[in-house]
């Protein structure tokens, strides 16, 4: 009994007796279990699936990421490729070629009497298309003459392999790798390349096993004896400060923890490496660790900046600048030296560290009987070797913004900054250089004419091959500029006139049905109002001619608005939105001003579009992503791009046709007469309301391009296209054809050229005053003259010589030759002598 004056006592008297727990039933029990083994099946089955993940390389984890590589096109070199000498030179200077006398290695190149000789790196380059699971063709170095003349390559040599190389492969064409734009990483801003394990030496894996982990081949991932020699002291020390993780636990740390150092983290760590161990062979473990292993900084390694690298095959290239494969012994040592501290150890940062490191190494080797003592001392006592490689700055930004864009939609949101691929595009990096320095140049000359205060003038361009749909070189915006907004892809503006060939496009194809048009055509260009649902639209030429009747070749070399928005109401707004869409340019709404170029569209859109004509009348979608490989070399499956019949070949010629006439004698003109450009070809301007966007989109037989010009913000630039983008997209092309031979498009048999009266649709008299040059399909040409009364046009044509001659006489230098001017009506001025004033 308790003493009465004990109150804890009292308390626990108190205290209601403990009871015994009911007996459940047996089944109860069975549930129980059978939920715990489930509950731990699905959570195993996910951790198996994630580990999988992470060999296959398709999932992340703190250590676990593959930054994906982004190339330019391939040079292929084959007869009758176009090659001008100025052009190839631009390709092995941007490739790091170098020119010798006698060439002995690859990356070299010498010229020769009409022509070259170069040793080729021999780059796997992809398959065009690419075979999926497949890897591409990877040709060894090749030494190579080629003859060119006329700026194209007549002969191909193949003078065989250098010595000690592996056969080229003579099964595809010789071919300058690909360069290097960009290595896409995610936010950790790790390099890191995965490298198998038969391709990483013997001695780097057996260092690093006598180095880490000694009794790697022994353990399920926890070295016990290890372990609970490190818990005694981390316990002794009231927190962690001895590791002795295996190298399984090492890895688990990487792929699932972090760097946290807590005792709930190292007993996770243990854990995870039990389930590694289960899941994967120790094969798989050490290839898993040797791509994951952390080596520090860029600074660590030689280099520059705040990247980090991973991975042994990384690692290699960095500090010695070859493969992970062709390390020696004591360049393995070093290397794995650096693995516990990697700024301490770095045989750049710190040599005598490193020494020290190599031979802790070397006689760990030595201690667990894998080298010999007589190797050991022999590589203690060579240098280190050391030749670092910095990373390449990225470039071509537009590029790899367009590349990720366009992968988003066939790959996960990780692929790139986790899969390790090598991306393939159709840039070519000469072509795409030269587009960078000439739009912003071109931009730069606009915005002097009329600047935005706290805004710059921004400029967009592409460039596609027209027949391939291949993006050949991209620019989403100044390059003093920078910005992460790639203006190409993803700005949508109103092209304006620009939309309107496809218009006429649509009036032109016989598959539409009534009325049917020829470009003789003829549809009112007065002023009128439209019907809208918002109101009455009253739409205006830009230049405030306006005419009774008017061609449809006349409304399109002038781009007159009134023309076009009454041929839009004849053939249905709805027929023009059905057409745009065909063209590639989504579906805009089918409303009186479509024809105008109201809604909104891309640059690369538009100039897809184009590609109709000198094409024939078919397109592919734009592409800039040539071939995908992942980090096994097998071939990624894209997406196919087949062919899309948009119009009848010879509708589509006749607005090609058409088209020139807009260049030789249209609104762009002065791309001719006072910018240069002097190649066959066709294009349209296009000016948005209040001159907001200026666009210029053109084609020659091979090529389609587009430049845009504006401000983010829309505002005013005061001028109409012709005055703006025209400039701009011939600075651009005169620079990348430069040294490229003319090319003329294809003679049709189906097409006549006719001099009609631009207003009437007959055939031009001899009064005409101003007959324009058309092109009919065969059996479409005006059979009847023209019937109208030109003596008004002619009226005005003579006041308006003699207001222009006023002007210049008030411009002479002195009386007499003003009288000249005024009795000449028109003309040059007076060539006589000067007479006294």
């Amino acid at each position: 009994t308790p003493p009465p004056d004990d109150p804890l006592a009292r308390q626990r008297a108190a205290l209601p007796p403990l009871r015994k727990a009911p007996r459940r039933p047996l089944g109860r029990l069975v549930v129980a279990l059978l939920v715990l083994l489930a509950v731990s099946g699905v959570l195993f089955a996910r951790f198996a699936l994630q580990v999988r993940g992470f060999t296959e390389r398709r999932t992340t984890g703190p250590a676990w990421a593959f930054p994906s590589r982004v190339w330019s096109d391939a040079l292929v070199l084959e007869r009758g490729r176009v090659l001008p000498e100025g052009y190839l030179r631009e390709h092995l200077q941007l490739r790091g070629y170098r020119q010798a006398t006698t060439l002995r290695a690859p990356g070299e190149w010498r010229p020769v009497a009409g022509g070259f000789e170069a040793v080729l790196r021999g780059f796997p380059v992809p398959l065009d298309p690419p075979t999926a699971g497949h890897a591409p063709h990877a040709p060894g170095p090749e030494r190579v003459r080629v003859r060119v003349a006329g700026g194209r390559i007549t002969q191909v040599q193949r003078l065989g392999a250098l010595r000690g190389f592996a056969a080229p492969d003579s099964a595809h064409a010789p071919a300058f790798e690909p360069v290097l734009i960009a290595t896409v990483s995610d936010s950790d801003r790790v390099y890191r390349q995965w490298v198998p394990l038969a391709r990483i030496p013997r001695a780097l894996r057996l260092a690093v096993i006598a180095s880490e982990d000694r009794r790697f081949r022994q353990h399920w991932g926890i070295d016990l004896k290890g372990n609970f020699r490190a818990l005694a002291t981390n316990v002794r020390a009231g927190g962690v400060r001895q590791g002795a993780s295996t190298i399984t636990q090492q890895l688990a740390r990487g792929l699932f923890l972090g760097s946290e150092r807590t005792m709930t983290r190292k007993l996770q760590e243990m854990a995870i490496a039990v389930g590694l161990e289960i899941l994967l062979t120790k094969e798989q473990i050490l290839e898993m660790y040797l791509n994951s292993v952390y080596f520090g900084r860029m600074g660590a390694m030689g280099g520059s900046g705040t990247r980090g690298i991973a991975g042994v095959g990384e690692a290699a290239w960095r500090m010695y600048g070859v493969p992970v494969d062709s390390l020696d012994l004591g360049q393995c040592a070093t290397l794995v030296g650096t693995i516990p501290a990697p700024n301490l150890y770095s045989p750049l940062r710190r040599p005598d560290h490193a020494l020290r490191r190599r031979w802790s190494v070397l006689h760990d080797m030595l201690e667990t009987g894998v080298l010999d003592s007589a190797t050991a001392y022999a590589t203690a006592g060579q240098p280190l070797k050391v030749r670092p490689t910095r990373a390449p700055e990225d470039r071509f930004g537009s590029c790899v913004s367009a590349a990720k864009q366009e992968l988003s939609a066939q790959l996960s949101k990780e692929a790139l900054e986790h899969w390790g691929l090598e991306v393939f595009t159709t840039i070519d990096p000469v072509w795409q250089a030269r587009a960078e320095r000439e739009l912003t140049r071109g931009v730069q000359a606009q915005e002097g004419w009329r600047g935005r205060e706290h805004e710059a003038l921004q400029g967009a361009f592409v460039l596609l091959d027209a027949p391939s749909g291949e993006v050949r070189a991209i620019v989403g915006g100044r390059t003093d500029a920078p910005s992460q907004f790639n203006r190409v892809t993803q700005a949508k503006r109103q092209p304006g006139s620009a939309i309107k060939p496809i218009v006429y496009s649509a009036a032109l194809d016989p598959r539409r049905g009534n009325p049917r048009f020829t470009p003789g055509s003829t549809v009112s260009d007065l002023r009128r109002e439209f019907d809208t649902p918002e109101g009455p639209w009253k739409p205006r030429n830009d230049e405030g001619d306006y005419h009774e009747t008017v061609t449809l070749a006349k409304a399109l070399a002038k781009s007159l608005n009134l023309a076009t928005a009454d041929l839009v109401q004849r053939i249905g707004p709805n027929a023009v939105s059905t057409y745009a869409e065909r063209f590639g340019l989504g579906r805009p709404a089918p409303v009186a001003s479509i024809g105008l170029g109201t809604h909104e569209v891309t640059p690369l859109a538009l100039t897809g579009a184009y590609t109709v004509f000198p094409n024939a009348g078919w397109r592919r979608e734009p592409r800039i992503v040539r071939a995908v490989r992942d980090g096994f070399g097998r071939a990624v499956a894209l997406r196919a791009r087949p062919r899309i019949d948009v119009l009848p070949e010879p509708t589509a010629a006749l607005v090609r046709g058409m088209l020139e006439d807009v260049v030789i004698f249209g609104i762009s003109y002065p791309l001719r007469a006072q910018y240069g450009f002097t190649r066959p070809c066709g294009g349209k301007t296009g000016t948005t309301n209040e001159y907001r966007d200026a666009w210029f989109v053109g084609f020659t037989p091979e090529l389609a391009a587009a430049v845009w010009v504006g401000y983010d913000t829309p505002a005013s630039l005061s001028r109409a296209a012709s005055k703006v983008a025209l400039p701009v997209w011939a600075g651009v092309m005169n620079a990348l054809l430069e040294g490229f031979p003319v090319t003329d498009f294809a003679p049709r048999k189906d097409i006549v050229l006719a001099w009609i009266d631009p207003y009437s649709g007959g055939l031009a008299r001899g009064d005409c005053p101003s007959p324009l040059r058309v092109p009919f399909l065969v059996g479409t040409v005006p059979t009847a003259a023209c019937s109208r009364d030109h003596s008004a046009d002619w009226a005005a044509i003579r006041a308006a010589q003699f207001a222009d001659s006023l002007g210049r006489a008030a411009a002479a230098p002195n009386s007499a030759c003003r009288w000249c001017v005024l009795r000449a009506g028109l003309g040059p001025a007076c060539a006589w002598p000067a007479w006294p004033r």
